[in-house]
């Protein structure tokens, strides 16, 4: 079985990448399915898992749950959520099929699978500019945009010290950083298809 994590800043383009690269080497692809999976166990929100998940602590949003409004009351902790998306990770691994994951502290959970580990960042520039052209709403400022860009990437390096002492985005930690500024996804898709083909071909990255 062939894994790649893909682990990234905030509007980098890695969740493209990640998809695009899912598709040309014919693996299956998981991101919002993981979180969709822990809410209908759970019968929470798909928002507020995501939220929760993403930013590293319960906080104080509308809550619109599945099942009923008694579960605004459950309080369902961060470290349930956690567990229960480590859960559903491991059972996409038992599957037994090739695929590419889109964050999760994939690279950690994953670890004894011999994952390819894929960082992608981007500078402060180009990631607030792809934050504006997808924008559906009117465009923020970019300020706010740059303070969500921050925030979101610290609290993704939090939630993997809860998990690891390897520090997030440190370039040791990764097989592959990818520096999507100036760059189509599109146009860097063959350069990571070709490394990870040498990478499953290469006896000593994955024993």
């Amino acid at each position: 079985m062939k894994i790649i994590t893909v682990s990234r800043q905030f509007s980098s383009g890695g969740r493209e990448l990640a998809k695009r690269l899912a598709d040309a080497l014919g693996f299956d692809y998981y991101d919002k399915e993981i979180i969709s999976e822990i809410a209908k166990s759970k019968g929470l929100d798909e928002n507020y898992i995501e939220n929760s998940l993403s930013l590293g602590s319960i906080r104080a949003i509308p809550l619109h749950f599945a099942k009923s409004f008694s579960y605004a009351f459950s309080n369902t902790g961060m470290s349930e959520l956690m567990a229960e998306e480590k859960r559903v990770i491991d059972e996409i691994a038992a599957k037994g099929r090739d695929f590419v994951i889109v964050g999760r502290n994939s690279d950690i959970l994953l670890k004894d699978y011999k994952p390819l580990n894929i960082f992608v960042c981007a500078d402060s520039e180009y990631k607030i500019q792809r934050c504006i052209e997808k924008s559906k709403d009117a465009a923020p400022t970019r300020r706010e945009i740059l303070k969500q860009l921050k925030q979101i990437d610290k609290a993704r390096a939090s939630s993997r010290s809860l998990l690891s002492d390897k520090p997030w985005g440190a370039c040791t930690n990764y097989h592959l950083t990818i520096n999507t500024t100036g760059w189509q996804i599109k146009d860097i898709v063959p350069i990571a298809t070709e490394f990870a083909n040498l990478y499953f071909g290469n006896e000593d990255t994955v024993k």
